[in-house]
């Protein structure tokens, strides 16, 4: 049986949604910056992951015998 404490909880957990979802679409009218510094340090990182994967794949191919 439905009780009203039951009612309750489901209009403030309704409430909490909405404001959530007002909250995330005023996060996305935000206009993003990308930095210089940003961008750097993307590609850095980029770069330190293709390094990584030839280096893992090296390290397969040699032991896999």
């Amino acid at each position: 049986m439905i009780t009203f404490v039951d009612y309750l909880y489901e209009v403030e957990r309704r409430k909490d949604e909405i404001a959530r979802a007002e909250q995330y679409r005023l996060s996305l009218l935000v206009p993003k910056r990308d930095l210089p510094l940003m961008q750097g340090l993307r590609r850095l990182l980029a770069r330190l992951g293709e390094l990584l994967v030839a280096w893992g794949h090296q390290l397969q191919t040699r032991d896999a015998t």
